[in-house]
């Protein structure tokens, strides 16, 4: 089966809420590293995280819910194709109003998207919602203890507690190794991942298995 890469639609509208300033200096920090990582060492990088996440997420059963990239994120499109083929069920986000949890959709490759709340695609709205085990998250920095920072709208922050009602959910960070940070400035509302997967490696903390 073959992906159909999924790409953000164009889009002048920024969507970072307020923020501390620490946050604010350390995002636009991380942002740059991952900027800088290009062509086939940005190729690389991306198809060794995929192995890496890959391998994790075999012990973690369950629908997986992932993203569409935006801007530089890394791109999610051979883990998804790799999730397909052994037979994972994937869903991807649709943007919720800033103050909801985010509704995820079943997704397969090929399906249509349509541009959503923030010019991303996504799901159309007769996709079925969808309820995931397992939450692929992309963060903008990230620490060794698994906090991250997003472009602070909360949207993780306040979706996993709530899906966490539900059943349990394994939360894993895919991100570039040029992303982490000595420590994130994390706050009582902040949920840290379960686990983050780089290029390099699989960061686990150490009171986590």
């Amino acid at each position: 089966m073959r992906y159909v890469p999924l790409s953000p639609m164009t889009t002048r509208k920024s969507f970072a809420m307020p923020s501390t300033a620490e946050k604010i200096a350390l995002r636009e920090a991380a942002i740059a590293a991952r900027q800088g990582l290009r062509g086939e060492a940005r190729r690389a990088a991306t198809e060794a995280a995929t192995l890496v996440a890959f391998e994790r997420l075999q012990r973690a059963p369950g629908l997986v819910g992932l993203y569409v990239a935006f801007k530089d994120e890394i791109h999610p499109g051979g883990l998804i194709e790799r999730l397909v083929e052994a037979g994972r069920q994937v869903a991807l986000p649709c943007t919720p109003k800033l103050s909801d949890p985010i509704v995820f959709r079943a997704y397969a490759p090929g399906d249509p998207l349509v541009r959503g709340r923030m010019n991303i695609p996504e799901p159309s709205p007769d996709a079925p919602e969808v309820f995931p085990q397992v939450l692929i998250v992309p963060p903008v920095a990230f620490d060794r203890r698994c906090y991250r920072i997003g472009y602070g709208a909360g949207f993780y922050d306040r979706s996993i507690p709530i899906l966490r009602r539900r059943h349990e959910v394994f939360t894993l960070g895919f991100g570039f190794s040029c992303q982490e940070i000595a420590a994130v400035p994390d706050e009582p509302h902040d949920v840290p991942l379960d686990a983050i997967a780089t290029e390099r490696e699989l960061i686990v903390p150490a009171t986590r298995p």
